[in-house]
């Protein structure tokens, strides 16, 4: 069984068993080298002083701890190579700009010698009184003999320079159309002298090849050497072309007082 003194150490302890004689007392002071505060607790009681001798001071402060140097490691990253892709060479233009040179004299000298001729009435071309008899069944036949003549000398000179070329053929389409339609309505023969009527088939060559400038540009010989339409005309060859043969209908219409659409 269990004696008297085991009962009691198997008891709960209570209050009345702890003194107030058993707890440190705390004074706040500072470390010798007063640079951070300190917690010093002695001992109250002769017994506790007797065994510890002095009082402990805490530092309250952590220790400062640097952190330590970061540490690189060098990586080496291989990519792969870069291929280039292989440039193809430019494809140069041949022949064609000396022959659209060629194609610019042969119209333009064409339609500029033809005007002068007309206005110093030199060789057989009549002079102005030939064109004003040709177009005497016309409303406006004498303002189209001073008209026609002018188109040309413009649309020719401005031809061969090969300067703003795409309204220069634009004019020479307008000018030519109407030629066109004078000779095939005063031969009064059908559209079968377009094969068969010398007179009938030059105006109608020179619509076509000044038709076919505004597409084709001046190239690179001409004074439009450095614009898009000398190296690769695209809307304003349509916008040209459309708008001569729009010309030429209203010539005809108002100059004529045909209706090109009869």
């Amino acid at each position: 069984m269990a004696t008297d003194n085991q009962r009691d150490n198997l008891r709960d302890a209570t209050p009345e068993d702890f003194s107030h004689d058993d707890v440190p007392a705390y004074t706040p002071g500072t470390d010798p080298v007063g640079t951070a505060e300190t917690e010093v607790f002695a001992a109250s009681t002769p017994a506790a002083a007797a065994v510890t001798g002095e009082t402990a001071a805490i530092d309250r402060e952590p220790q400062y701890i640097a952190p330590a140097e970061p540490v690189y490691e060098e990586v080496t990253v291989v990519s792969d190579p870069v291929v280039e892709e292989p440039v193809a060479a430019p494809v140069g233009r041949g022949t064609i700009d000396f022959g659209l040179l060629l194609l610019r004299l042969l119209v333009g000298g064409y339609l500029t010698v033809r005007a002068i001729a007309t206005f110093f009435n030199l060789g057989s071309s009549g002079g102005i009184v030939a064109l004003e008899t040709a177009y005497a069944s016309y409303p406006f036949g004498n303002g189209m003999a001073i008209i026609v003549p002018t188109l040309e000398l413009a649309a020719g000179v401005f031809l061969i320079l090969g300067l703003i070329t795409p309204v220069a053929a634009a004019v020479g389409v307008a000018v030519t159309g109407f030629e066109a339609l004078h000779a095939l309505t005063a031969a009064d023969g059908g559209w079968g002298l377009l094969l068969t009527d010398a007179t009938v088939i030059l105006p109608t060559l020179l619509l076509g090849l000044t038709f076919a400038l505004t597409f084709t540009g001046p190239g690179l010989y001409s004074v439009d050497t450095g614009r898009g339409w000398a190296r690769r005309p695209l809307a304003s060859s349509w916008i040209c072309a459309l708008l001569g043969l729009a010309a030429a209908g209203a010539i005809w219409w108002f100059g004529a007082g045909v209706n090109p659409l009869a």
